[in-house]
């Protein structure tokens, strides 16, 4: 069982740290692709659930590119997450697969929601301007 990420949300948390760190207001798209080791073809793939959340402002044209339009501190890595990923499925059995009656659940059911659960709450108390270390804007 593997429990990490994938790529595109590693590289949608890497997305939001250039931002963030960037001098400039606004980062260039081919500027923030290279930054991040990507085509600037899946560049929109990754942007995509940034911009649909709210957290990434998308300009088109010679001047355009990606800023920020929210303070990073308001966004949890949760929040990024289930963006990136969607919504967690609490409902799935580890062992026996997507949703199981109450009384068919597997040996590793209980600890393994407990595990879930200390995760989902890990993830959620996180915010990424912290994580990040961006200064909080007073």
């Amino acid at each position: 069982m593997r429990l990490e990420l994938t790529k595109k949300t590693d590289l949608a948390f890497q997305a939001l740290s250039a931002m963030a760190m960037s001098d400039d207001q606004r980062i260039n798209g081919a500027d923030l692709a290279e930054q991040l080791g990507i085509t600037t073809h899946y560049l929109p793939h990754v942007m995509a659930p940034l911009t649909r959340s709210g957290w990434v402002a998308s300009t088109s044209g010679p001047k355009g590119g990606y800023s920020l339009s929210t303070d990073l501190h308001t966004i949890t890595l949760l929040d990024l997450v289930e963006a990136v990923e969607g919504p967690i499925d609490i409902s799935r059995c580890i062992h026996l697969g997507p949703r199981h009656g109450v009384t068919d659940v597997c040996a590793l059911h209980r600890p393994w929601t407990k595990a879930r659960e200390a995760l989902i709450i890990e993830l959620a108390e996180a915010n990424i301007g912290e994580t990040i270390g961006v200064p909080v804007a007073s």
